[in-house]
């Protein structure tokens, strides 16, 4: 997914901490994790073309570890053109699908500042969960070896 590095690979701004989001990559880079420097994730991406969403789905309910019930209708699909991404292409023919779920979306949205919440551990090998407010930067796994 050279496409998506190199050209989606942007910075946005966190809704947890108005500090800056970056992107991770998983999956040999066809999932993307917006993160800031606190962890918080802001929103995981697939790329591709075709997507599954069921599969997506899956991994995004793994990630919040059973917290919520993720459905279909918390997942947003985006169709990324030549056009799109600023390529100059004989034809604007579709290049990727992107297929991602946002925390800010939740059905459940909280302001709660004790609410738990999704964060990617530091290690950048799995996510965890903890109190919206929380700082700790790494899983269980990576606190407790």
């Amino acid at each position: 997914m050279e496409v998506a590095r190199s050209i989606l690979a942007t910075t946005a701004k966190c809704s947890h901490c108005s500090g800056q989001a970056a992107i991770e990559y998983l999956e040999g880079g066809s999932i993307g994790v917006h993160v800031c420097p606190g962890r918080y994730v802001s929103r995981i991406i697939a790329y591709g073309n075709p997507l599954d969403l069921d599969r997506f789905r899956e991994f995004v309910q793994g990630a919040v570890q059973g917290t919520q019930r993720i459905d279909d209708t918390d997942v947003r699909v985006a169709s990324r053109y030549a056009w799109d991404l600023g390529l100059d292409r004989a034809s604007n023919d579709l290049i990727l699908k992107e297929m991602y779920w946002t925390q800010n979306y939740r059905r459940a949205k909280s302001e709660d500042p004790d609410r738990v919440a999704l964060f990617f551990c530091a290690n950048g090998d799995s996510f965890f969960v903890q109190a919206v407010q929380g700082n700790e930067r790494l899983c269980s796994k990576c606190r407790n070896p």
